[in-house]
Parts: C-alpha cells; structure tokens; sequence
C-alpha cells in the first residue's frame, strides 16, 4: 500500500497489471484496420459500375445526337433568313437550294449578276453562301404546299434541278457544286415574299428529324421541336 498526496492507493497486483496489458494488445491486433480488398469487392464494385455505365451512355449519346441535329436545323434556318435578307437587300429574287438527301445547300441569286447592274455600269457580282450538315446529317425532303407546286408532294431522291450558268460563280467549290442533285429551289422576292408554302425536313441516322416551316406572304422561317425516332 501506499499513500500519495494524502490519498489511499490498493495494491496492484503485477499478475493483473500483465493481464489487462496482454488483453489490450489482442483487442487492439483484432480491431485493426485491413491494407486491401478482397477480389469478390473489387468484382462487385466494377459490376455495379458497369450496371450505371450502361444506363448512362445512350441517354448521354442520345442527347448528343439531338444537340447536333438542332445545330444542324438552326444552321439551315439561318441560312435561309439570310437568303431573305439578300433578295430585299439587292432587289433580286434569290433562291436557297439543298441538296437531295445530302448535306450540302447554296444561297444564290435566282436572276443573272447583270440584272441589278446600273445603267451604264458593269455587272455586279453579287452575294453568295454555301454550306454543309454535318456528317449523318441531311435533307430528307422538301414539301411545297403552296400556289405553283404540286401539294404535299415531297421531294424524291431521283428529283434534280440544275442551277443557271453562272449562279455559283465567286464559291470556291462552284464545279463540284454544279453536279450536285438540287431541290426545288425556295425563291425569295425583293418583298420578302417566299414562291410558296413550305417545310423542310432534316434528319439523322436515328431517325429523329426536325421541320423547317416557311410562309410564304411573309418569308418567315420557323423551326419545330425535334422529333425522336422509334427506338
């Protein structure tokens, strides 16, 4: 026994003290934290993982898809605003052209250059636009629906329009443009006016295709949601 600071302390026992160590030591290696994983976690982790992947990915493909096919339509809207633009501008009635079931689409003038040539002066050449869809991407029909075109008829794969001499001149790809299987051309006057009623359809791979509606007393140019294919 012994007192310390004026307070009674028991005996311990050295056989004691030695047990409640040696128990301290097996609790503390029994409890102690593991280095690794087993394979059948690893296994488990990668299939859960494989499981998400595979939820994920075409959703994830699928809207970039869409993504791509609304760029491609408001490209084409754009360029048919313009092709309004231009005819108002100049005074002279310009044409916007795809190609059928392709990719590839013109602005040009409808009326030679030297129509808006001024007394006396030379010709002038006068604005022009080309541009492709991007790859998958095209034209899969244009339904006239107005006074002049056959109703509701679209545009077939074997329909061809051939552009006027010179229409493509000042495009730096104007010969291979030429060869080029055209639609009906949509025609814009120096009044803002379209020849007719309107809609063209693009599409992809997928199946999923977005209209282009054009009115013809105005010009205007609208484009509808995007409709997905069957899956």
């Amino acid at each position: 026994m012994g007192v310390t600071g004026g307070c009674f302390e028991p005996p311990v026992s050295s056989h004691f003290a030695a047990g409640k160590q040696d128990q301290w030591r097996v609790t503390t290696h029994a409890g102690g934290i593991r280095s690794g994983f087993t394979l059948l976690e690893v296994m488990l982790v990668l299939g859960v993982l494989a499981v998400f992947a595979g939820m994920t990915v075409p959703s994830v493909m699928r809207m970039f898809g869409q993504q791509k096919l609304t760029g491609s339509a408001e490209r084409v809207r754009s360029a048919i605003a313009s092709t309004r633009i231009r005819a108002i501008e100049s005074g002279i009635i310009y044409q916007f052209c795809c190609e059928t079931n392709g990719s590839r689409y013109v602005v040009v003038p409808f009326e030679p250059d030297h129509a808006n040539s001024q007394q006396g002066g030379g010709a002038t050449l006068l604005s022009r636009a080309a541009g492709r869809l991007p790859a998958g991407i095209v034209f899969s029909s244009v339904n006239f629906r107005g006074a002049g075109a056959t109703s509701g008829t679209p545009a077939a794969a074997g329909s061809s329009h051939k552009l006027m001499p010179g229409a493509l001149d000042g495009l730096p790809n104007a010969g291979d443009l030429a060869g080029a299987n055209w639609s009906t051309p949509v025609l814009f006057h120096p009044d803002g006016a379209a020849n007719a009623d309107l809609e063209i359809t693009i599409s992809d791979p997928k199946m999923q295709h977005i209209k282009l509606r054009i009115r013809a007393f105005t010009g205007a140019v609208s484009m509808e949601r995007l409709v997905a294919g069957k899956r």
